[in-house]
């Protein structure tokens, strides 16, 4: 858990530098807007605020696909911590994740936060395969009625799936420190 820690905190700094850095950049374009010494045609000034809202969005695009990353990577380690490497191979997908949980008799809908993890799943396909609403990220109350809808609010959405997802983990592992102390007594 302490290296997914390290990991989530890493995001949430990236998060914060490319924030700061695109507050600041307005900031910049607003003062010389609001001066114009340079007789800048306005449409620039228009054309480098659209700019780095581009970037900043893009940014949290990666900023939820590391999330999500960091949640694989750490589910895989933790089977393979729990059971042995030669029965982690298909962790990825998500289904068989979920049966190699209920092999060490964890339900994994039954961890906290489990159904917004799968969200960020979901969210994390959107982003890289369509970046619409998917259908299955439809399914989820935040994301109803807005099939094939561009992904908008993404640092909201960021905020609240972090926040989650390290629930998530900490149960995880929980339970699965529970499995092995059971295993190994």
């Amino acid at each position: 858990m302490r290296l997914a820690d390290h990991e989530l905190d890493n995001i949430d700094q990236f998060v914060e530098l490319v924030g700061g850095t695109k507050r600041s950049e307005q900031k910049t374009i607003e003062r010389l807007a609001s001066k114009n010494i340079n007789n800048i045609p306005e449409d620039w000034f228009v054309d480098d605020y659209y700019r780095i809202n581009e970037f900043y969005d893009l940014s949290l695009e990666f900023a939820i696909v590391g999330l999500w990353r960091c949640v694989e990577l750490f589910r895989k380690r933790a089977i393979v911590n729990a059971i042995d490497s030669e029965h982690t191979k298909s962790t990825y997908k998500h289904k068989q994740f979920v049966n190699q949980l209920s092999t060490l008799n964890i339900t994994e809908n039954k961890l906290r936060c489990a159904r917004s993890v799968d969200e960020l799943r979901c969210l994390n396909n959107a982003i890289k395969h369509t970046q619409r609403v998917s259908k299955e990220l439809e399914s989820f109350k935040r994301w109803q009625g807005k099939h094939n809808d561009d992904l908008v609010n993404l640092e909201q959405h960021y905020r609240r799936l972090r926040t989650l997802a390290e629930r998530y983990l900490k149960d995880l592992t929980n339970r699965l420190n529970r499995y092995w102390k059971k295993k190994h007594a």
